[in-house]
């Protein structure tokens, strides 16, 4: 028999940053009466009106399974918005149906956006393939094994091993991912982690960053040129600390992580693929993390440490 696959390497909560304390392993503290704000349920984002004429290649259904894997990968935090309000998940299907258009969405143009002082924006033109680099990207996502077979099989089959996936809290989808031993689920995974990051933060021609809202939440101005900067920017530049907070692995941590690991185990996730409602699984592990009063208190600590390292950089 051969040895079961390794766990999803999704962020590790062992190592949390700010967002990770949330988003990742500390977030299931919420199931046990914690900040509702992590119980959160991926939604459909607020239609501007530019995702109307896009290409599309996924049904809705699939669709919204998709915003629920990426609303995990790179989840809002502290006002922040993540993956989910930057439209990741709509980018990735745009990129599947790249070639329904002419020329395909591959390659946007240059040299400059209109961000930074240009007339016009040359990234929103879309240059058009070579013969050769037009067959080697149509077989990239089209081809046997390519973007689309890969994210079309894994999200049916996390709808299918995970029933209502796109409407549980986060922390129990968090589980779901982390767990999953359906090779077409992970290779989903290692692909959306992918594309997910380079979509929150590449360039918002691509279909993410909406609204350069992944450069602003890593305190990223974009795209300068060809303004430029002025060189007081350059000698004497404005610093903020970024959100994020490296805490070593305390026994409050190594509490959570193993609330994480009897929660990802074949008696838990057994609630959810059997189609049981998942607050069965909330109240199960809220019982094992009643034991760990010491984490109650952890945003409060953790905001306390945000808050004076700010107040050092002020008074410099």
């Amino acid at each position: 028999m051969s040895a079961p696959p390794p766990p999803v390497d999704l962020p590790d909560p062992s190592f949390p940053s700010r967002r990770g304390l949330l988003g990742g392993g500390v977030a299931v503290l919420a199931l046990a009466g914690l900040p509702p704000a992590a119980l959160a349920l991926p939604s459909e984002p607020a239609d501007d009106g530019a995702d109307r004429q896009r290409p599309s290649f996924l049904s809705p259904g699939e669709l919204g399974t998709l915003r629920g894997v990426v609303d995990r990968i790179v989840p809002a935090d502290d006002g922040t918005p993540g993956a989910l309000a930057t439209r990741c998940a709509e980018a990735i299907d745009t990129l599947l149906a790249a070639f329904d258009t002419d020329p395909p969405r591959i390659y946007a143009g240059g040299p400059f956006s209109d961000r930074g002082g240009a007339r016009r924006n040359d990234f929103a033109r879309f240059l058009p393939l070579d013969r050769y680099e037009s067959r080697a990207w149509r077989r990239r996502i089209e081809g046997p094994g390519g973007f689309r077979e890969v994210y079309r099989r894994g999200l049916r089959a996390l709808a299918a091993t995970t029933p209502g996936f796109a409407a549980l809290p986060g922390p129990v989808r968090d589980l779901a991912l982390r767990g999953t031993q359906d090779a077409a689920v992970r290779r989903l995974l290692d692909l959306a982690v992918t594309h997910t990051l380079e979509l929150h933060f590449g360039a918002p021609e691509y279909g993410g960053n909406r609204a350069t809202a992944g450069w602003r939440g890593i305190g990223f101005d974009g795209d300068r040129q060809p303004r430029g900067y002025t060189r007081r920017e350059v000698e004497r530049p404005r610093t903020r600390p970024l959100p994020l907070l490296a805490l070593p692995s305390t026994p409050a941590m190594l509490g959570a992580a193993a609330a994480l690991t009897w929660a990802g185990s074949d008696d838990a996730l057994g609630h959810l693929a059997g189609g049981a409602d998942h607050g069965a699984l909330t109240a199960l592990v809220g019982e094992r993390l009643a034991a760990l009063p010491q984490l109650t208190d952890l945003h409060a600590r953790a905001d306390a440490i945000v808050a004076r390292v700010r107040g050092e950089e002020e008074a410099r």
